[in-house]
């Protein structure tokens, strides 16, 4: 008799939990999606970027192993536009998406809300389970230094004090991120951040605040250049995505992790997908703790789940984006802020054309 399609997952869930067993007791196992007995393959649209390829090997992958089915890679730019094609066409059964892109596609209703019954919640890290979205990793935005050339720990005070540390400085070419980092460095306490952002002299002191520091910023608008401007001498200090940027004993790149930003990437389920108990199948899969642990230590990327950070060795948990240290040090990036950012993105353009 075939294997029906819950034991096969049932399977690879156990021989998981025998390759990497959590160091304490783990909480009751999530109930299976309910499924069909034949197992139903899944197309995931990921958006072309450095853990594209880590995210489909060892997220993905097991899923379409375990029940021989295909994993297909149907093409996508990342754009909320290219989205609705793929949910119109019924071409993807999930696609990854960051934490403003979910934001639109669950109000638009492009994505399904989700069973989470199916899921369990309280395996999910609170910043990666939404209505619409389940989190696939945790990322940060932190300030970034090359410490053979500045001495000591800066914070983003430090960041716009020219005067004392002279040199360019490196920041992402969006509002987005950068309005926060302007109010933190103005000495607005991280919790009154978007507080202050509400209102329109809130937005007003952060532009103000960004003025000080425009002529000495280099924009950078991919996650490697952060890392090749400090190589380079280019800037003194510049805002990075974390898992972007060199670690380990021999790196000489400094992390501050008061006042980063962080965020989630979030598997979501396209509205009409021909395959929607796969989906969930696979995001069960896709949110194993160790799968979360190896795609952590291929990438820097945080697990969204709350065992998986006790698999990490410990010298690698002090510059992960899940530590609760480093989240608790930080800002979350607060996605119904920027649901209607569009009108303060446009003020920044046309604010950098000055």
């Amino acid at each position: 008799m075939r294997p029906s399609f819950k034991l096969l997952l049932l399977c690879l869930a156990l021989a998981s939990a025998a390759a990497s067993p959590p160091p304490k007791p783990a909480p009751p196992a999530a109930p299976m999606p309910a499924a069909d007995d034949a197992p139903q393959p899944v197309a995931a649209a990921i958006a072309a970027g450095p853990a594209k390829d880590a995210v489909r090997k060892t997220l993905l992958l097991p899923y379409a192993k375990a029940t021989a089915t295909e994993l297909g890679d149907p093409p996508w730019d990342g754009s909320v536009a290219a989205l609705g094609a793929l949910q119109a066409g019924h071409l993807a059964d999930l696609v990854l998406l960051d934490g403003h892109t979910l934001a639109i596609a669950c109000r638009a209703q492009t994505v399904d809300r989700l069973d989470w019954s199916a899921l369990g919640r309280d395996r999910f890290l609170p910043a990666s389970a939404s209505d619409c979205g389940a989190g696939a990793y945790i990322s940060a935005t932190v300030l970034a230094w090359d410490r053979g050339k500045f001495s000591g720990v800066p914070g983003w005070a430090d960041f716009w004090d020219i005067a004392k540390h002279p040199g360019r400085r490196g920041l992402r070419r969006s509002a987005r991120g950068n309005l926060e980092i302007a109010l933190l460095a103005d000495g607005v306490s991280p919790g009154d951040v978007y507080r202050t952002l509400r209102s329109s002299d809130g937005v007003d002191r952060a532009f103000r605040k960004l003025d000080q520091l425009k002529p000495y910023v280099i924009w950078w608008d991919q996650a490697a250049q952060p890392a090749q401007l400090l190589a380079s001498a280019k800037v003194l200090l510049t805002s990075a995505p974390v898992a972007a940027l060199p670690s380990g004993p021999a790196s000489h790149v400094g992390v501050q992790w008061s006042g980063s930003l962080s965020e989630a990437a979030s598997w979501a389920r396209p509205a009409g997908t021909a395959h929607p108990s796969g989906a969930m199948a696979a995001i069960l899969v896709a949110s194993d703790p160790a799968r979360q642990v190896e795609l952590s230590r291929a990438t820097g990327l945080g697990p969204a789940v709350r065992n998986a950070l006790a698999l990490l060795p410990r010298d690698a948990r002090t510059q992960n984006p899940s530590l609760p240290a480093n989240l608790q040090a930080g800002l979350a990036l607060d996605e119904a802020f920027w649901l209607d950012g569009d009108k303060l993105e446009a003020r920044f353009s046309a604010w950098l054309g000055k």
